[in-house]
């Protein structure tokens, strides 16, 4: 515990004297608060929902289906042969295991969506940050998530999610299973 108030305690006096005797300016991006208000994180989040929704009704029709299968294999148990049965069992649990990689590979691929999806949202935030970077000569760009305690003007947030919602107001979801 005292190693952790002597760090604090280090890392507060460097960034006062690192303050009081240069011209570095620093910023903070809220990356939380961009993906809530920005119009591309917004409609990508719609349609991996719509996506999801249909993924999700497929699923429940085709789990439908199976219970029914299930239902009437343990019905017809006492009239087939031993065979007959092992047979038919071993057919509706390939089903169960096709049903099953279905439905994983669904999820992989809303997965897959999404993280292409944000690769282009924080491709293009780099980019506005960057341009931020050079007019306002910030020196550097925290995390808000990293910074303990900061004043809010030095939050560039806002600004990044305005340049975003004009440069790139909705983004493509390619989902493939």
């Amino acid at each position: 515990m005292k190693h952790i108030k002597y760090i604090l305690t280090f890392l507060l006096f460097i960034f006062f004297f690192s303050s009081a005797y240069s011209q570095d300016k620093i910023a903070t991006l809220d990356i939380v608060q961009l993906l809530k208000d920005s119009k591309a994180a917004l409609s990508m989040k719609d349609q991996l929902t719509t996506v999801a929704k249909k993924y999700r009704e497929e699923e429940q029709k085709k789990q439908k289906e199976i219970q029914k299968q299930e239902e009437e294999l343990l019905r017809q148990k006492s009239t087939l042969t031993p065979e007959a049965f092992s047979d038919r069992k071993n057919s509706f649990e390939k089903k169960v295991i096709e049903f099953n990689k279905y439905s994983q590979n669904n999820r992989k691929a809303l997965g897959k969506a999404e993280k292409e999806a944000v690769n282009q949202i924080e491709e293009e935030v780099e980019k506005i940050v960057k341009e931020i970077i050079e007019t306002e000569k910030i020196t550097a760009v925290f995390r808000k998530t990293a910074v303990i305690l900061s004043d809010n003007s030095i939050d560039i947030t806002k600004k990044v999610v305005d340049k975003l919602n004009k440069n790139l107001s909705s983004v493509t979801i390619k989902v493939t299973p």
